[in-house]
């Protein structure tokens, strides 16, 4: 044995992360909403796996909530060269689309992860969404009630249709949907303690 390993003056070579160590520090950086720390993470394990559709996935949605929409776009794309068509990779190319105001092509994305997965209400409510802004509000009101129909406990869904409620002045369904919201948040609240 060396001398020099025993006393520390050769330290070990550090053992390189995996990648499934550094995606896992950037999904705990997103989330901790340290965008651009989570980027450098993803960046590090797409190193290691150039291909990997879920790198590349988290470190889109890392590049979206930076606001670096062209980059999350390159991100996804890839995915989509990798996997093909999803559902949800056709959701978040259209919330990249959206967040660049680009109306219709959220549109069209969000339709395709319809057709894709009938039963998806994230794609219902956001299709809910482009309505509403275009104040379609009848068109908003059947597409947040599919939402709410398929998952009776999203709230985002439920607070659009209140809202799309209020606009169409059905005053007695925007207090319904209201009352509900408050259900669940006082369930979620209960289920915390």
């Amino acid at each position: 044995m060396n001398p020099e390993d025993i006393l520390g003056e050769n330290p070990a070579p550090k053992k390189p992360e995996s990648a499934a160590k550094l995606n896992a520090r950037g999904m705990d950086l997103t989330a901790g909403e340290k965008y651009e720390e989570a980027i450098l993470a993803f960046s590090r394990a797409l190193e290691l796996e150039p291909r990997n559709p879920g790198l590349l996935y988290n470190r889109g949605e890392a590049f979206r909530r930076a606001g670096r929409s062209a980059e999350a776009v390159a991100d996804l794309e890839a995915v989509l060269e990798i996997e093909g068509e999803t559902a949800d990779l056709m959701l978040a190319l259209g919330l990249v689309a959206y967040e660049a105001d680009d109306y219709a092509l959220a549109e069209e994305r969000y339709e395709r992860a319809l057709v894709l997965k009938e039963d998806f209400p994230e794609a219902w409510n956001d299709l809910g969404v482009i309505a509403f802004r275009g104040a379609e509000y009848a068109k908003a009101r059947k597409r947040f009630e599919k939402a709410v129909e398929l998952r009776p406990d999203y709230e985002e869904a439920l607070f659009n249709l209140a809202d799309t409620f209020d606009e169409l002045g059905l005053q007695g369904q925007r207090r319904a949907a209201q009352a509900r919201l408050k259900e669940i948040g006082a369930k979620r609240e209960a289920d915390e303690d």
